[in-house]
């Protein structure tokens, strides 16, 4: 008998009968014979138990057992790895024990003997982990304008699938939740554009990297720094940069210097290398990209300069005292006292020194001196000095000897003028109440009236009557001219009143300035201390003036302007 040996007949009881029937109708005769094969055969039916069996987390441990068939037994187990689509060997023996990851959770065996080999099929063990490989998607991708719509995805890999997604703004080194969610919808800024998410399932959580969104904005923050910083001497070199924060980086730089109120360009690039002065102190700049430009804050350089007298420096008039102002300007702030015959005067009792200050660069010294036909004053003298130069300017009040005289001149014709006007005035006022009372129809009269203040122009015009006069030395025909006046016969006065004119009460400074004749501008006045004034110096002084007409506030000036008719031969 021939048969083919298999595993599966392996160890089974095999037996053979032949039968043989007797002719002579006696029992049939039987002879058996079997056998026991011993089959050899390679390993069959490999499989991989797991304990424990199921989910297993992340980094647990876990037993692996190789089984199979074979005959002879089997001699060499192998161990294989199967995860992305390789076999990696990991180790040997019918039982492995490891610990399982993300990345080792599909084994193998082989099982060996001296007929052949077989591998089990490949084990899948549900490993558990958190998150893994979280990133964040922008849409859409590339550049964004400031102020644009966004789109952030939260994208990972987890084991069970995750169940929360947070969003942070990482601006600022401070993290900060702003939303919830898979996806998430913004507005994006120059302090919003770094984001990150976080996600989260039951066995842990996981955030992902910072992702910064390029966004475009105009010039932010511009400033100006100014080298060397502090207080810098007129005439000296100042080097001026421009910083701000821009994406694109600024592309153009602009400089501007104000001058009255007017902005003046006077250069462009990211430095500006310039000389200062008094009247070149305040910059800015102005920064631009292709999304927009922005311009800084006005930059005050503290302009250190000596001391100046200015030409509004003059000699005021009353009826029995004279005040004369000595208007000086310097950085640091300037020093004036003054001095007559050569020496200082310390205030005697018929003299009087005050002190008006503008600002740290600007002074007004006041000098007021009772009876001045008592005293020789021809050579009154102001001088103003600080650390970096000093000046000195002298007073001509050779005037005097006629003061009082040409004042009478001119209050006579002003009083009577207003009395007249007042009584006229009276009159009229009768005459509308006649009028009213003596018909069935009375007209409404208007009237007008206003209140009129005027603020004080400086702390010396307090102590001066209302009927001070300049000290003009070349005005005797006028003078002469109002005495002549004085005989004549006045018929009315004109009373008109300028209401509501607004003056800034810098031009009541300036008004202080000398008329060509003026004493204080004869280049020849009898022991006058005054200095010839180079074109240097007068402009200068002309700067500083104009400083203190942008410093000085509004004030309204009401005044009312009297005009004297005499008589002609007709109203006689």
């Amino acid at each position: 008998m021939n048969f083919t040996a298999s595993h599966l007949y392996n160890k089974q009881n095999i037996s053979c009968t032949a039968g043989y029937k007797k002719q002579d109708g006696s029992s049939d005769a039987a002879l058996t014979t079997s056998l026991i094969p011993d089959v050899l055969y390679s390993p069959k039916n490999v499989t991989v138990s797991v304990s424990p069996s199921g989910s297993v987390v992340e980094n647990s441990n876990v037993t692996l057992t190789c089984n199979s068939d074979a005959n002879p037994a089997e001699q060499n187990y192998t161990w294989y790895r199967a995860d992305g689509g390789q076999e990696t060997v990991i180790g040997t023996g019918k039982i492995f024990k490891m610990k399982v990851k993300t990345d080792t959770k599909m084994f193998f065996c082989k099982a060996v003997n001296e007929i052949g080999k077989q591998p089990s099929n490949i084990t899948h063990i549900d490993v558990l982990y958190s998150p893994k490989n979280v990133t964040v998607s922008v849409s859409p991708s590339g550049s964004i304008l400031e102020n644009s719509n966004v789109t952030l995805t939260c994208n990972s890999d987890a084991n069970p699938a995750e169940q929360n997604y947070s969003w942070y703004r990482a601006d600022g080194g401070q993290e900060t939740v702003f939303g919830t969610g898979k996806i998430l919808n913004i507005t994006v800024s120059m302090n919003r554009k770094s984001f990150f998410c976080k996600a989260e399932n039951d066995v842990g959580e996981q955030h992902s990297s910072i992702t910064h969104i390029d966004v475009l904005y105009s010039p932010k923050n511009v400033t100006v720094s100014v080298s060397p910083s502090g207080s810098v001497v007129e005439n000296s070199n100042v080097t001026l940069t421009c910083s701000s924060d821009a994406n694109p980086a600024e592309q153009n730089y602009t400089w501007y210097e104000v001058k009255a109120a007017q902005e003046i360009v006077t250069g462009t690039g990211n430095t500006l290398n310039t000389t200062v002065s008094t009247d070149r102190d305040i910059f800015f700049c102005k920064a631009q990209n292709d999304v927009g430009e922005e311009r800084s804050n006005l930059s005050h350089i503290d302009v250190l300069f000596p001391a100046r007298i200015l030409f509004s420096s003059k000699c005021m008039k009353t009826s029995n005292q004279v005040s004369c102002f000595c208007d000086t300007a310097g950085n640091p702030s300037p020093t004036t006292h003054w001095n007559l015959h050569g020496k200082p005067i310390t205030q005697p009792s018929q003299m009087v020194i005050t002190h008006d200050s503008l600002n740290n660069s600007y002074l007004r010294s006041i000098i007021t001196i009772v009876e001045p036909q008592d005293r020789d004053l021809s050579t009154l003298q102001c001088f103003s000095y600080n650390s970096l130069g000093s000046a000195s300017k002298g007073f001509c009040v050779r005037c005097l000897d006629n003061s009082k005289e040409n004042e009478s001149q001119i209050l006579t014709p002003v009083l009577i003028g207003s009395t007249v006007t007042f009584l006229l005035i009276i009159c009229a006022l009768l005459v509308v109440v006649w009028f009213q009372k003596t018909h069935y129809k009375p007209k409404s009269v208007a009237a007008t009236s206003g209140q009129h203040e005027a603020k004080e122009q400086t702390k010396a015009d307090n102590s001066q009557p209302s009927t001070g006069t300049d000290l003009s030395c070349n005005n005797p025909e006028k003078m002469s001219k109002s005495s002549a006046d004085k005989s004549e016969d006045v018929v009315y006065a004109r009373l008109k009143w300028r209401e509501n004119t607004k003056v800034k009460e810098e031009d009541i400074y300036v008004n202080l300035e000398l008329s060509d004749g003026s004493c204080l501008n004869e280049k020849k006045c009898e022991n006058g201390g005054e200095h010839s004034v180079s074109k240097k110096e007068e402009i200068e002084s002309m700067r500083a003036e104009d400083k203190i007409k942008n410093i000085r506030k509004e004030s309204e000036v009401v005044y009312a302007q009297v005009k004297f008719q005499t008589k002609t031969p007709e109203s006689q």
